[in-house]
């Protein structure tokens, strides 16, 4: 079988191409294009290579982590290790899902040119297989990403509140079902346990205002919880269908997940108990904080 160097070479620049974008489409990163086609030609170049120079597995497998690793430094801006590893196995789980969309469309459409040679699978990939096969690739990787996004578990991450020019640090928990509302102005509400927010205001105001949305008598501090100007925030919980929150609007909150997120339209909402058993957390941040627009829900489930 005869196979051109410069047909390997362009396909291999196409499909490397595609995978790059979809790798930064579905991460959420830039789409570099002078970079993605120079990273893209050295994975062409190892497609070459694998043709003419016979090599071992462990050679071979060696060889293809650096040039997939060296292709991710190239094509992203890897700020900590954590997100070049993340681009990484995207890009590996993106190569996979397109690799065998493109196989599969060869297998059905064009079985003959399908040859099993010196052990690798060898086949003349038309450019229209593959184009179809990185757009099967792209929608299967975004349905699948979708339905996980929508289930995601829970996850912890850092918080930081400003109050009055005090700030407090906390575990928080990025929570899919906390999709709660403050009902006026529509913003995000964030839940923290009592305890943790003593630091930014009095307890005995904290004890009041508590009282206070419990329908009992407000006592000395009435003065100073006016002052906060606190907001009433209803929410629907298991065991709890009409619960009632207590809340306040700070200078600012911070989360510290894969990137600094900062956000002053949220409301504090505050949790008369403990939201982890073993103190792993002691807050609870909605997906609406992550992302622009926010949420039309007004419910969220306690966890």
């Amino acid at each position: 079988m005869t196979i051109y160097v410069d047909v390997v070479f362009i396909e291999n620049l196409l499909l490397n191409y595609i995978i790059l974008c979809a790798t930064a489409i579905i991460g959420k990163s830039k789409i570099h294009i002078f970079k993605f086609l120079l990273a893209s030609s050295f994975g062409s170049l190892y497609a070459i290579l694998n043709y003419v120079i016979s090599l071992s597995n462990f050679e071979n497998f060696l060889l293809k982590l650096f040039i997939s690793s060296f292709m991710i430094l190239i094509s992203f801006d890897n700020k900590k290790i954590k997100v070049f590893f993340k681009n990484l196995i995207m890009f590996y789980l993106t190569s996979f899902t397109f690799g065998g969309a493109a196989f599969m469309l060869l297998f059905f459409v064009k079985p003959e040119n399908v040859i099993f040679e010196n052990g690798h699978f060898i086949g003349t990939y038309p450019i229209k297989i593959t184009i179809l096969g990185g757009i099967l690739g792209f929608l299967i990787i975004a349905l699948v990403t979708k339905f996980i996004k929508g289930r995601i578990l829970n996850t912890l991450c850092d918080l930081e509140i400003c109050f009055n020019e005090k700030v407090i640090h906390l575990k928080t928990l990025i929570d899919s079902g906390n999709l709660l509302k403050e009902p006026i102005t529509n913003q995000d509400v964030i839940v923290v346990q009592k305890s943790s927010l003593e630091e930014l205001i009095d307890k005995k105001i904290l004890n009041e205002a508590i009282a206070m949305i419990n329908g009992h008598f407000i006592g000395d501090m009435s003065e100073e919880i006016y002052k906060l100007k606190f907001k009433v925030i209803p929410f629907s919980a298991l065991g709890n269908e009409n619960g009632v929150l207590i809340g306040f609007k700070p200078d600012y909150i911070k989360i510290y997940s894969e990137e600094e997120i900062v956000k002053k339209d949220v409301i504090v909402g505050i949790y008369d108990g403990k939201l982890s058993k073993t103190n792993l957390y002691t807050s609870l941040v909605g997906l609406g904080c992550f992302r622009k627009g926010g949420i039309k829900d007004e419910y969220f489930t306690n966890a």
